[in-house]
């Protein structure tokens, strides 16, 4: 809200619908989720313990980050450039090459943190350090199991490639196309089966190929029978709305930065300094803490996991946590069952 108020103050009406459209979106889903909140904070907790106890992953995370921002830098010169002779539907391509690249950058370090959190599941206090225990785990991710984490990061790009163009040309009111694209969205998943959020953490936990892990994983979810307490478990959107967080935090440092450093934003070639500044701040925020962040989704979607299989051994390597987890897990089945 504060950055909405902001942009109107400035007279910035780009960043002031944003922060007002955001903060109100927040508003009405706290309210839609109020019953669920205390099951994920704990939840993001107990990740959040769980980080601590391995803070290599962190380093690892910023490391990640720093080759998404090059990498970031070096598609959006390549970008204008093939736009300025290609046309506008280069942008197609320049999307899908990005986001498959931060897809894959993203699952290398969900599919380490799976390995790392793993082994502080099984073993508790006695996980090993950052040269041996995480830098093996980025090793297999880079190598071993590198095919597996192209393969799903491919799928997932092309997948939001094409429900993104189909949407845009439903917008357009282009008639045929967007019936063409939902055959083919159709006949993609019925072709690669089932794959979900939880395919990295078998492909980090057991080394498996990513649609074997995706089969795997909902074969263990459904046999729990915690189908419906996975799908309304909210820590991906908490990551989401963190990371638009931290996008507009970043696009008003890029605003004040268009505003004070104006000639040289003009000089860049940019119409709207404030503006543009806004909005490169807010992508380049937005991208960078969605890897980062992805350290404590993967490590939300670890724990599950590894519930799912064996409890126990929870209970027995970290007895205080297992004890909050299980209440916390018994309230959130008696609010889904009553929802259901």
């Amino acid at each position: 809200f504060s950055v909405g108020a902001i942009g109107l103050c400035l007279e910035e009406y780009f960043m002031c619908i944003c922060g007002l459209v955001g903060s109100t979106i927040a508003c009405v889903y706290m309210n839609m989720v109020w019953s669920r909140i205390s099951f994920t904070a704990f939840n993001l907790s107990i990740a959040i313990a769980a980080v601590r106890d391995n803070m290599g992953l962190f380093v690892a995370a910023l490391g990640v980050a720093a080759i998404g921002f090059v990498w970031l830098i070096i598609t959006v010169t390549a970008g204008v450039s093939t736009h300025r002779m290609y046309g506008n539907w280069t942008i197609v391509y320049v999307i899908f090459s990005y986001h498959w690249t931060h897809q894959v950058l993203t699952n290398v370090l969900s599919v380490a943190t799976a390995g790392i959190i793993g082994r502080w599941f099984v073993i508790g206090d006695e996980t090993p350090t950052f040269t041996t225990g995480l830098k093996e785990m980025l090793t297999r991710a880079r190598t071993y199991s590198f095919g597996s984490i192209c393969f799903g990061s491919l799928f997932f790009s092309i997948v939001h490639t094409i429900e993104g163009l189909r949407s845009f040309l439903w917008a357009k009111h282009v008639p045929l196309l967007p019936r063409l694209l939902d055959m083919i969205l159709t006949t993609i998943y019925s072709v690669l089966g089932d794959v979900n959020e939880f395919a990295c953490v078998y492909v980090g936990l057991y080394g498996y190929s990513y649609t074997a892990a995706a089969k795997n994983a909902t074969m263990v979810i459904h046999n729990q029978g915690w189908d419906g307490i996975v799908k309304y478990h909210l820590a991906a959107n908490v990551m989401f709305m963190a990371n638009i967080a931290i996008g507009l935090l970043t696009g008003f440092c890029g605003l004040i930065f268009g505003a004070f450093e104006y000639s040289i934003s003009e000089s860049s070639g940019l119409t709207n300094p404030t503006a543009d500044g806004f909005f490169v701040g807010f992508l380049v925020g937005f991208l960078m803490s969605s890897i980062l962040l992805s350290v404590v989704a993967a490590t939300i979607n670890t724990l599950i996991v590894c519930l799912a299989e064996s409890p126990a051994e929870f209970k027995a390597n970290h007895p205080d946590l297992s004890q909050g987890m299980e209440s916390a897990w018994k309230m959130k089945v008696k609010v889904t069952r009553s929802e259901i």
